[in-house]
């Protein structure tokens, strides 16, 4: 799965920056390496007057490609983050075929359900990560293809 989400964002950005290399994405970013050193600082410091903006988090995730601010963010904020796929090429069929997807995952996320709930009535770790896993499946494809419609209407 790679690397884990830190719960909160200021240390995820840390990692983010740390994992890529703070010379490297300071380079690219056109700042010193200095000063993204203090703004991955994730350690309270009232002298430090340079913190992380919300600007350079989208920056730094879009030169690293590593979501893991993104979705920091989302579960502080008390949800989930999906990355969407680039569904530009899709043709109509395409996004029919998607559309039963859908449902494939749909059934699959349901049947992970009643194979945990068959026989004993409860859902140990192993089980309900198999239903995590199957739930973000299914609204990843529900998103997927409600992200194509939008494309297809013009918004």
């Amino acid at each position: 799965m790679g690397n884990p989400i830190p719960t909160d964002v200021q240390q995820a950005f840390y990692r983010v920056v740390h994992d890529f290399g703070v010379e490297k994405l300071a380079g690219r970013m056109g700042m010193s390496p200095g000063t993204l050193y203090n703004k991955a600082n994730y350690n309270q410091n009232e002298n430090n007057h340079n913190k992380p903006t919300l600007a350079d988090c989208i920056v730094v995730t879009h030169l690293t490609g590593d979501k893991r601010i993104a979705q920091a963010f989302a579960l502080a904020a008390g949800g989930v983050f999906f990355e969407l796929p680039d569904l530009s090429r899709l043709s109509t069929d395409a996004l029919l075929i998607n559309l039963t997807h859908i449902q494939i995952r749909n059934g699959s996320f349901h049947h992970e359900i009643h194979d945990a709930l068959s026989g004993d009535d409860l859902i140990d770790a192993k089980e309900f990560a198999r239903i995590e896993r199957e739930a973000h499946g299914y609204l990843a494809a529900l998103l997927e293809g409600l992200e194509r419609m939008r494309e297809m209407s013009g918004g």
